[in-house]
């Protein structure tokens, strides 16, 4: 019996240790989190726009108990912090509607565990700041108040929270301004843009008004907690584009006076609560050729792109109407539509780039190779970073490690062999957000747009290299999966950006952007899987050579852009690969060949001409 019993033990032992060595690779585990991460958010977007079940505590609980799940059950994932600072929000909302004592409790007390636990996340100082908002407006008391705003002050100096605080402190007894006298020409409602005028449900809250400014080209970021509907219109006398946002309201850290810009484009950037649902913002413009606004999701956001002619020489970082001044530049929003591609699956191969010294006419080449432009700049942009670390494999190797050093190696041969000028993205392991990226490359005057990924399956056999170009549709649904992943938000969402970009880009047709990405993006996928089997047999497993999608980081880059996603993390044999340094450099050395190739060709034929 004693013997038996120990076979027993032997054999749970055994099952024990296969179910921990079988489990889901890393990415499904942060795969898992962020789909119950926004299982959460969309919970709490409902209820935001039912006003009866408002009425019903059960829902708000419902929604606060599935972001603490989130924390709990993925304390390691990128979603853990998000579901904290979520959590307070949600009883400060509670606690707004129903003025209960024991919800202002909990949303200050989870605010103070969130900054605590999460004192790097990026909403840490927000956290505080609310926690000082809410003592003063509905405890008073100062003493409390104040000993945040010192902690505030020590851990958070730069950030522009400490400044919304500090004057929050001194606005306090203050006699109230004289308000602003509207623009009588603008008295009327504007043409819609986006949506038509009308509350479709509770107001959504404008937090945010950042820009970056580089050249001839300036962006603007207007961040808001729920789905953004604007109208806009260009005014004269003086000249200004004024963009109603709708069925929204101010949030009080938004700075009310005027956020300066000077950069040549624009004069200023000033926002108002025009009326109790409208939130204006009113950009001054200097000089403006042309502009362009849509929206983006996850987080909500209205971009504001405008092109004029700006001061020439310099970029400068970006500022905040509400957050810290020091964050890295970057982003552009696209000037020309996505090819619009058939049922195919994949991308059918461009034929080869016509050689004009075999005399090949001018009007088989695209309008840039016509022109004569050379390629003196590339832009080579590192995947995710810092706090986002992309796909993770099973033994831990993050996609934002493995990115940064290939894209390092192919800086250095870039310059040492092609004698090219290269701007990185980012260089150290740093987060800098999806819409920015592709301003870094527009403002440093880069002709050629390289991002380096690395794709994640949760079928683990999944393996293979893919290069990508922008569209609009998506090749196939990996492809669709593919960008949802890199760009942080569900397949649903990214099949409604498609709606509301279409008509945005529908005039942008005589841009040769796409054509010139497809000959790059031809080019690399061809040399990274010819240089890359003789040490992976599985490089070209993926029959479609090149695939198209929509993808945040390549909007509005105006130059050949393209995206290479160069192993599955999430396949056990690529993440072995993608561990060597040796088979980096291998990959690196691919993707300089592959743009040496597309670069040459271009010269060869300017030369022919």
């Amino acid at each position: 019996m004693w013997i038996r019993g120990r076979s027993c033990i032997a054999a749970f032992m055994a099952c024990a240790i296969m179910l921990l060595v079988s489990k889901p690779a890393y990415p499904s585990y942060n795969a898992e989190a962020g789909h119950r991460y926004a299982i959460a958010c969309q919970r709490l977007a409902d209820l935001r726009k039912t006003p009866k079940k408002k009425k019903y505590r059960s829902y708000w609980m419902d929604c606060i108990r599935t972001f603490e799940l989130v924390e709990k059950k993925y304390p390691h994932s990128p979603s853990a912090g998000d579901a904290c600072f979520d959590r307070a929000g949600t009883y400060q909302d509670l606690y707004l509607f129903n003025k209960f004592s024991r919800d202002l409790n909990e949303a200050l007390q989870i605010n103070e565990k969130c900054q605590v636990t999460y004192p790097k996340h990026a909403r840490a100082p927000e956290a505080l700041y609310h926690i000082i908002e809410l003592t003063l407006a509905y405890k008073k008391d100062k003493t409390t108040a104040a000993g945040t705003f010192t902690k505030m002050s020590k851990l958070y100096p730069n950030s522009g929270w400490t400044k919304k605080a500090k004057a929050l402190f001194s606005s306090r007894g203050r006699t109230p301004r004289k308000r602003r006298q509207r623009e009588p020409e603008i008295r009327r409602m504007p043409v819609p843009v986006i949506a038509a005028p009308g509350n479709t449900g509770p107001a959504g809250v404008l937090k945010k008004i950042r820009y970056w400014s580089g050249g001839a080209y300036t962006r603007i970021v207007i961040e808001q907690n729920t789905a953004i509907k604007f109208q806009a219109q260009e005014l004269k006398h003086p000249d200004r584009l004024v963009f109603d946002v709708l069925n929204t309201r101010l949030d009080p850290s938004v700075d009310k006076d005027p956020l300066p810009v000077n950069d040549g484009i624009l004069k200023q950037v000033r926002a108002s609560q025009y009326a109790p649902d409208i939130v204006r913002v009113v950009l001054d413009l200097a000089s403006i050729k042309s502009y362009a606004a849509f929206p983006l999701h996850d987080p909500e956001r209205l971009v504001i792109d405008v092109t004029g002619d700006g001061v020439k020489g310099a970029a400068t970082p970006v500022a905040s109407a509400d957050t810290d001044t020091t964050q890295t530049m970057e982003s552009s929003v696209e000037k020309k539509p996505m090819v619009k591609t058939g049922p195919q699956t994949s991308v059918p191969l461009l034929p080869k780039i016509p050689d004009a010294k075999k005399g090949e006419d001018d009007n088989k080449l695209s309008l840039s190779r016509q022109l004569g432009l050379k390629i003196k700049t590339i832009c080579i942009d590192a995947g995710h970073g810092g706090y986002d670390p992309g796909a993770i494999g099973k033994t831990g190797l993050k996609e934002k490690t493995v990115t940064l050093d290939i894209a390092k190696r192919l800086a250095v041969l870039v310059k040492e062999r092609l004698g090219c000028n290269v701007v990185m993205t980012r260089d150290t392991d740093v987060f800098i957000p999806l819409e920015e990226r592709p301003f870094i490359a527009k403002s440093k005057g880069a002709d050629l747009f390289v991002s380096i990924h690395v794709n994640a399956n949760r079928k683990r056999n999944a393996r293979g290299i893919e290069t990508y170009v922008q569209s609009l549709r998506a090749s196939d649904r990996d492809a669709m999966a593919t960008a949802a992943r890199e760009n942080a938000m569900s397949t649903k969402k990214l099949s409604e950006l498609k709606t509301e970009l279409d008509r945005i880009f529908a005039d942008l047709t005589r841009d040769d952007k796409i054509e010139e990405s497809l000959y790059l993006a031809d080019s690399v996928q061809g040399s990274l899987v010819n240089n890359l089997k003789s040490v992976n047999r599985h490089a070209d497993d993926l029959k479609a050579r090149i695939k198209r999608a929509f993808f945040y980081v390549l909007i509005n880059t105006e130059m050949p852009s393209i995206l290479a996603e160069v192993g599955f993390i999430s396949n056990p044999a690529e993440e072995k690969l993608l561990r060597q340094d040796s088979y980096r450099q291998s990959i690196a050395e691919a993707l300089y060949k592959g743009i040496k190739k597309y670069v040459e060709a271009r010269s060869d034929q300017i030369a022919g001409r």
